[in-house]
């Protein structure tokens, strides 16, 4: 069954085309990785996809239903380049906030588990602003994994950490679609990116050149694909 379906989505930012004539199902389970250079249209597919910007043209659905008549919005966490934290408010009370937000019962035991895991129960009394770009990469992670939505759309999520929790992060991303979680990604990394696929699309001036189970996929090609357009894919 198919949870979001995107139909001729077109995006155009005045005189520029970012997205034209893009079609992709995404199913319950999946797991896509959407590869590209820079300026392939990643983060504006992206953000269609999770309902936070409209298209020029096309349409939406998820469930079945256009956007604006679903429940996505309670389904779906998006994490784009920007972290969207509240950076005069302390780790623990972003946290809080987001518990609140979200209804989550018994928050006091389940953020502290979720800090530690993401190394920041030590920092829970820091001001947001205090800490380094990773950590925040690190605590904006640990909000959506504690929501526990259907849908995860991560830009980019291994922005800014180091090779541990890079790692951490990859077997966090793992752990997730273990669950029945959909899992929808955008990376150069392309090792990482090829790990958690289930499915592999690669974009370029805004349209796919392909979207391909992984098994039909050869890491050599997209390593390939990067080197073509003059970047390295790691």
């Amino acid at each position: 069954m198919n949870l979001i379906e995107i139909r001729g989505l077109k995006k155009q930012y005045h005189a520029k085309t970012a997205l034209n004539g893009i079609d992709i199902d995404i199913g319950e389970r999946d797991s896509i990785t959407v590869f590209g250079p820079n300026g392939a249209g990643k983060t504006t597919l992206l953000k269609i996809i999770s309902g936070i910007m409209s298209p020029t043209e096309g349409n939406a659905f998820y469930n079945n239903k256009k956007y604006s008549e679903s429940e996505m919005k309670k389904e779906v966490f998006y994490l784009g380049h920007k972290t969207s934290l509240y950076n005069a408010l302390t780790v623990g009370e972003n946290m809080d906030f987001i518990c609140r937000l979200f209804s989550i019962n018994h928050r006091g035991e389940s953020v502290k588990n979720i800090l530690k895991e993401h190394g920041l129960w030590e920092r829970r009394r820091d001001p947001v602003n205090e800490l380094s770009q990773g950590m925040k990469r690190r605590l904006a992670l640990a909000k959506g994994f504690m929501t526990d939505p259907k849908v995860f759309i991560l830009d980019e999520p291994f922005t800014g950490l180091d090779l541990r929790w890079r790692s951490s992060i990859l077997s966090k991303i793992k752990d997730i679609r273990s669950q029945g979680k959909t899992v929808i990604l955008s990376t150069h990394l392309v090792e990482e990116g090829f790990e958690l696929a289930t499915r592999v699309a690669f974009l370029h001036k805004g349209r796919f050149l392909f979207i391909k189970k992984k098994e039909e996929v050869k890491i050599e090609e997209i390593y390939g694909l990067f080197d073509s357009m003059g970047e390295t894919g790691k």
